[in-house]
């Protein structure tokens, strides 16, 4: 085998190898931005269930605190949501230079 023949092989299973961890990440980011959605609205119904509590004069101050502590958290999933996107747009934009890098490989 020549040995340009050999190097084409070792890049083609570099490159599979490769896009398989990159769709491997890409699962991992799909799972957990789907848990962060649900979470979301979890903590928006509970925001508005504590409100009405709240309006209702069940306890105002503890509902208070749990609407506050509740506006952080749905602040913090936003940013995580954020960051995933950020991080899904570095994965896709890997993924297209791995196709134009090795044309046979399909990323």
């Amino acid at each position: 085998m020549p040995l340009i023949a050999f190097r084409e092989n070792v890049d083609e299973r570099r490159f599979r190898r490769l896009a398989r961890l990159l769709q491997g990440i890409q699962t991992d980011m799909e799972r957990e931005s789907a848990e962060l959605r649900r979470s979301a609205e979890r903590m928006t119904e509970c925001a508005a269930f504590s409100l009405a509590a709240m309006e209702n004069g069940d306890n105002p101050e503890r509902m208070a605190a749990k609407i506050d502590s509740l506006t952080r958290n749905l602040a913090m999933n936003r940013i995580r949501q954020a960051s995933l996107q950020q991080q899904r747009s570095i994965l896709d934009r890997t993924r297209a230079r791995l196709s134009r890098i090795l044309p046979s490989h399909r990323a």
